[in-house]
């Protein structure tokens, strides 16, 4: 039996074969461009996440609560993670997971099923929750003339030694972010914090605030 070998083959069957080649190559390049920016958008958006722990993240160098810090997140804030990112075991059985922005790092993700990481957007299938409250919550809060007469400095994050970013006289008000939770001085001090969104995001302390009336 003769074996044909490409050298046997006719002229124009070869160049049939490489025309069509050439199409199939041009049809997967055209593919590739026209692909729809929201599958762009979607993959990108597939890495965001915010931040649930009220006291927000440390950003750490590696995956251990005494690695050196690098940045911190607050409470609601978003992060980006890594392509491929997947849970670290950590010491004491703590979860962590990498992240690319705002920093490169790693942030803790808490104990087994609890998590400090929430998606940025609501999933497909879930249901918003709607307060159905008459009254809704009073997130207005004034500065106590009385224990703070200078008024009330508001830091980047709870604590005194983080950066200023601006201050409330006394008899000002603020408010709230919702759902606010008391969160702990993040240097030890015997001081409590409250993220306020008006006048400006921040920190500020909590036991010089009283209920606007």
């Amino acid at each position: 039996m003769r074996k044909f070998t490409q050298s046997h083959l006719p002229t124009t069957f070869v160049s049939l074969l490489a025309i069509a080649g050439g199409l199939l190559t041009g049809t997967a390049q055209t593919v590739a461009a026209t692909t729809p920016s929201w599958q762009q958008a979607q993959a990108t958006q597939s890495f965001c996440r915010r931040t649930l722990a009220p006291s927000g993240l440390i950003i750490r160098q590696g995956p251990n609560p005494t690695s050196p810090q690098v940045g911190f997140v607050p409470f609601d804030e978003q992060v980006t993670l890594v392509q491929g990112f997947e849970g670290i075991q950590g010491p004491n059985g703590r979860q962590w997971v990498e992240i690319a922005a705002p920093v490169r790092g790693y942030v803790s993700n808490g104990y087994g099923n609890a998590s400090n990481l929430g998606y940025c957007v609501e999933q497909a299938g879930t249901t918003p929750v709607v307060s159905t409250e008459a009254n809704p919550v009073n997130l207005c809060r004034e500065v106590n003339s009385d224990r703070a007469p200078r008024g009330l400095a508001i830091r980047e994050n709870p604590s005194r030694l983080s950066t200023y970013k601006g201050g409330v006289d006394a008899e000002g008000r603020v408010t709230l972010v919702e759902n606010y939770q008391l969160i702990r001085d993040l240097n030890g001090e015997p001081r409590d914090w409250v993220q306020i969104t008006f006048p400006i995001n921040g920190y500020i302390s909590a036991g010089s605030l009283a209920a606007c009336p």
